[in-house]
């Protein structure tokens, strides 16, 4: 029996690689960066379909990170370890920094890449990374975009790179994610938490979820709900808060999964929050 192997092109810019995506082919065409979230949709018994992939890391799109003009700008090609170990990253952008820390094995992040884990659509990066207020630079725009728009297209475009805004004050940040990581496998839920305190209450309040098979996304009534709380009141909005996150997990199939958000976003809250006397 013979074994399909895929095919792999190399664009040496973001054009070409946009046009190969488009031209009409007889096999699916998908952007690569490190691949490994394709081998994990692909498993381990069978092997991987007949398909073309345009690799974008060697001079489609850029790898590194920059700062300049109040953003964190994080290249798409950017390895995930190079991103978990840049002291801009950890110094700026601490919600991602402890994504990066709990997303795969060492071997597995020196492979990945932002641009393949946001191609994903449910990568680890994508909670904090919406709970930053993150924009793309993709190719079918020619300014960036916010980061919830672009993954709310049916079709994701190539995404270049990352603009992080710089936050003018030390926000709280909280990154989660709960699932089993013995193995190479996907979360069942990585939750987000971002929000300045004055005063004893919540202000500026972000949260974003994404899980396997739940493309991410912020939480919109959620955040309606919460922000502006008093922290001495979150306890009696647990209701209200378990509505609003079945809003807005909406299409999810896991039934269990906004019990899971409203315990880990309450528990959170109150356990790292100031309260006031």
């Amino acid at each position: 029996m013979s074994v399909s192997t895929p095919a792999v092109k190399v664009p040496p810019t973001a054009a070409l690689a946009v046009a190969w995506r488009q031209a009409p082919s007889a096999v699916p065409v998908a952007y690569v960066g490190g691949g490994t979230a394709l081998q994990l949709a692909w498993g381990v018994e069978q092997p991987p379909p007949a398909m073309t992939l345009i690799d974008v890391t060697q001079g489609a799109v850029p790898a590194g990170v920059a700062l300049h003009d109040g953003m964190l700008h994080l290249g798409a090609a950017t390895r995930l370890e190079a991103l978990r170990t840049d002291a801009r990253v950890r110094a700026h952008a601490p919600l991602l920094a402890q994504a990066l820390d709990a997303l795969g094995a060492l071997s597995v992040r020196h492979l990945a890449t932002l641009g393949g884990n946001i191609g994903w659509r449910w990568g680890d990066t994508l909670a904090a990374l919406l709970a930053l207020d993150a924009e793309a630079e993709v190719d079918t725009d020619p300014v960036p975009r916010p980061l919830a728009e672009v993954l709310r297209r049916p079709v994701l475009p190539l995404v270049r790179a990352v603009r992080v805004p710089l936050p003018a004050a030390a926000p709280v940040a909280v990154y989660e994610k709960v699932g089993a990581r013995a193995a190479f496998s996907p979360s069942r839920l990585a939750l987000a938490i971002r929000a300045q305190l004055a005063h004893g209450r919540l202000h500026g309040l972000r949260l974003a979820a994404t899980a396997a098979a739940l493309p991410a996304r912020r939480l919109a009534r959620a955040e309606a709900v919460l922000d502006g709380a008093d922290c001495r009141s979150l306890p009696a909005r647990a209701g209200d808060l378990r509505a609003a996150l079945q809003q807005d997990l909406h299409d999810d199939t896991d039934p269990q999964r906004v019990r899971l958000a409203a315990r880990l976003l309450l528990g959170h809250l109150n356990r790292r929050l100031p309260h006031s006397a």
